[in-house]
């Protein structure tokens, strides 16, 4: 049965997947475009505004993800077939989110790779490269994660729209600001951003079991 889950999981966020690999490819596209038409455009990574690019697109992935894995759930009225099988209701949303967050980190992941390996080949450009540059992007992709459990709880909590359901994605989005603020990231920043995500799962679990469908 858990395989079965994972598959309808895979199935119906694979689009969402797919549109984020592309967005994500544009933003590395254009960049490496530019540098092959216009010459120098500044370091990868340090000064092109790649960065900048693919935490905009993390973002909306990560958010559209959550909601789409919970919400529409609820929109469908399928939380009632899901998490009345014969299994515990925690093995429900520990699939949801092991799949949901297993595709966030491998469809944020290629970008950085792909646009590193292209800023480590020789004669793409005008300036030095060390893969310790693509330390911010990995950062932020790491952090961004709790946006995705932030949005998974907007989508199972009940509230207001324009209350208090929206407080913990606008939380996540304060905490990842801050982790990624946060002097010797490898250390504080981490330490924020997993405690954090830690708590989102826990009152993702709790509330996935409390709420009465």
């Amino acid at each position: 049965m858990l395989r079965a889950m994972v598959y309808k999981e895979l199935r119906e966020t694979v689009l969402i997947g797919v549109l984020a690999l592309v967005a994500f490819a544009l933003s590395n596209y254009f960049p490496m475009r530019f540098y092959y038409y216009y010459g120098d455009r500044g370091i990868p990574f340090v000064q092109d505004g790649f960065v900048g690019s693919f935490a905009m697109v993390a973002v909306g992935f990560a958010i559209v993800l959550g909601l789409r894995q919970s919400f529409v759930e609820s929109m469908r009225g399928t939380w009632l077939f899901l998490l009345h099988r014969p299994i515990p209701r925690w093995h429900v949303i520990a699939v949801k989110l092991a799949v949901g967050a297993a595709m966030y980190l491998v469809c944020a992941a290629v970008p950085i790779l792909i646009y590193a390996q292209w800023a480590a080949t020789p004669g793409t450009h005008a300036s030095p490269f060390e893969w310790s540059m693509t330390a911010t992007a990995w950062q932020f992709m790491f952090a961004a994660l709790n946006l995705y459990l932030g949005a998974f709880l907007v989508g199972i909590r009940q509230g207001r729209w324009f209350g208090t359901r929206l407080w913990p994605l606008a939380a996540a989005g304060l905490l990842t600001g801050l982790a990624m603020a946060a002097p010797w990231w490898w250390m504080l920043g981490v330490g924020l951003s997993a405690a954090f995500g830690v708590w989102l799962v826990a009152v993702i679990l709790f509330t996935a079991y409390q709420r009465d469908y």
